[in-house]
């Protein structure tokens, strides 16, 4: 399997194909602004009767004279049934109109299995939200790990209408690149960690960002890590044949004098054994995940990119293996990070916070101009955090209220749920060290994902700081994505940098 090939085959464009085909279906998508006249949007297709019979749900198909017809309402879904319902919580948790769209529209695509054939969809009353939901949802259901790894052609032939009229190119551009990010962190997250491993992967970066218009790569190796004193880092990779790496992405598109960039951050444990502290089969089994919060933030360069975003941002991936070896890390031994901290090792497998610490702090130490306003990591850092809020909701930790509520904001709007987690001062003294300066885990057993938040803001100084930990992984009960990688927090970061 080829990592750049199958990588850049699932980076494609989606929605660039014109009709060369019949087409075998139409599809009537109906927004939420409810000033549509059902019988005038569906006279063309449908007999007085069947209309007449038309009900309340989410998705109907009727055979016509000219083929397969599909109506969907997804504004006929919702908690009791109330498209306006919040479930409290200050509106945090309240469905989204980019939301409903892409969830329904991308469900149904999904679960219709089109291949390449030619369809043609008509979204009516539909704000420009809803409109980009939509879009975005039929772009991750059509995402496929075998077909971009055989180099298939993914994909059919679109006719795309706003009330019968052309659909506005610049929406589909915007979703096009949101797409495209979203099914490479995915299809990044999906591979196998002999393919994706630290070497690789920092190739595949050097390749693939070099053609991407604004952005400037980076890559150091181990002997440039040894220089930079990145004893964490190196650490946590010793263990393997593929030494560890270090990426940074470069990218201006503000021309705003003084405007300072974004750091992000993406956690890059290509495989995680777990090291000497071994993790049971059981845990170990789906560890080729542990990079999504790199696979996340590579997305994000490539949305950036294409989108062409008039902000600025440095991406910086952290890439280490974590294997069990006569070389590895022991219980016991301490390491010296690149900020001088001497750190015991408490847990092999609490290795994530250690990759991520010594990039924090090539970060932070950004000078001048490159000085960054504000540092965002994504890391699937914790067991204890699945256990908080599930699978589904991002936690996030953070040192600045504003930074927290803007996120939030763009977590609602784009439909990724998270919820912000007190960082509890108290807690540090679980990781006091009588041989460093401190340990890199707590012995307690309690408020894992809280003590991981804490050793890592000891290396973000005053920098206001945002840490999100997930799980970036659907199991195969998400009707959109199915099973596998589902950059979770791109679209957030996708939202917040549009606000």
């Amino acid at each position: 399997m080829d990592l750049l090939r199958s990588s850049r085959q699932a980076a494609q464009p989606l929605f660039e194909k014109t009709a060369r085909v019949a087409i075998a279906h139409h599809a009537i998508v109906f927004g939420g602004q409810r000033k549509h006249n059902f019988e005038k949007a569906l006279a063309a297709h449908l007999a007085d009767w069947q209309i007449d019979q038309i009900e309340k749900k989410t998705v109907q198909n009727f055979s016509t004279k000219h083929g397969r017809l599909w109506v969907l309402d997804p504004h006929n879904v919702g908690p009791s049934g109330d498209p306006n319902e919040t479930l409290g919580h200050n509106g945090r948790l309240r469905i989204s109109d980019y939301a409903r769209l892409r969830d329904v529209v991308g469900a149904w695509w999904r679960a219709q299995k089109f291949g390449d054939e030619h369809v043609a969809i008509d979204f009516r009353s539909v704000s420009d939200d809803e409109l980009r939901g939509a879009l975005v949802g039929l772009g991750l259901a059509q995402y496929n790990f075998l077909k971009c790894a055989k180099g298939e052609v993914v994909g059919p032939v679109w006719t795309l209408t706003v009330d019968g009229r052309p659909i506005q190119k610049e929406i589909v551009n915007e979703a096009d690149a949101l797409v495209s990010g979203l099914n490479l962190a995915r299809h990044l997250a999906n591979l196998p960690g002999e393919i994706a491993n630290p070497a690789d992967l920092a190739d595949f970066c050097a390749t693939f960002y070099k053609t991407r218009p604004g952005l400037k790569v980076d890559v150091w190796d181990v002997a440039r890590l040894k220089k930079e004193k990145m004893g964490l880092l190196l650490g946590v990779g010793q263990g393997s044949q593929s030494g560890a790496r270090f990426v940074h992405l470069r990218y201006r598109g503000s021309k705003k004098k003084g405007d300072k960039p974004l750091a992000f951050v993406g956690k890059g444990v290509t495989f995680d054994t777990g090291g000497l502290d071994i993790k049971p089969s059981s845990g170990m089994r789906w560890m080729k995940k542990d990079m999504s919060g790199a696979a996340t933030v590579l997305g994000l360069a490539h949305y950036v990119s294409l989108a062409k975003l008039p902000v600025n941002c440095d991406f910086y991936l952290p890439l280490a293996e974590n294997c069990v070896s006569d070389r590895a890390t022991r219980p016991g031994d301490v390491h010296t990070s690149r900020a001088g901290f001497m750190v015991e090792i408490d847990n092999t497998d609490a290795e994530g916070r250690l990759v991520m610490a010594d990039a924090f702090d090539v970060a932070v130490k950004q000078k001048g101009a490159d000085a960054p306003a504000a540092l965002i990591d994504v890391s699937t850092l914790t067991g204890a955090m699945r256990v908080a809020l599930g699978l589904d909701v991002a936690g996030f930790f953070a040192n600045d209220d504003k930074l927290a509520r803007d996120v939030e904001l763009a977590a609602q709007k784009m439909g990724e749920l998270a919820w912000r987690m007190p960082i509890v001062d108290k807690y540090w003294k679980q990781m006091n060290s009588t041989f460093a300066d401190f340990k890199n885990s707590s012995d307690s057993g309690f408020g894992g994902a809280v003590t991981a938040a804490l050793f890592l803001q000891k290396f973000v100084g005053k920098t206001p700081w945002l840490h999100f930990d997930v799980m970036s992984w659907s199991s195969g009960g998400d009707p959109v994505m199915g099973e596998g990688g589902n950059a979770q927090g791109l679209q957030i970061l996708a939202g917040y940098l549009h606000r």
